[in-house]
């Protein structure tokens, strides 16, 4: 069963997977690891596009660090 410590969710999803990549480095730099979804379907234009997952743990420090 998994807890809230190793769960993922969606923090968001982007168009561009340049983008994305750009908010995963920000989240990096600042303690949160994260994962990119659908990343090499169509390479910088992803099909339903990129979703950046996160530990569920980490959501609302990531909501702060992508808002600016």
């Amino acid at each position: 069963m998994k807890t809230q410590k190793d769960k993922t969710v969606v923090l968001h999803t982007y168009t561009d997977t340049l983008e994305a990549k750009i908010i995963q480095d920000k989240l990096k730099v600042n303690g949160i690891e994260s994962f990119l979804n659908d990343e090499n379907v169509l390479g910088l234009d992803p099909v339903g596009g990129v979703e950046l997952r996160i530990f569920e743990k980490d959501k609302d420090a990531a909501e702060k660090i992508i808002a600016g």
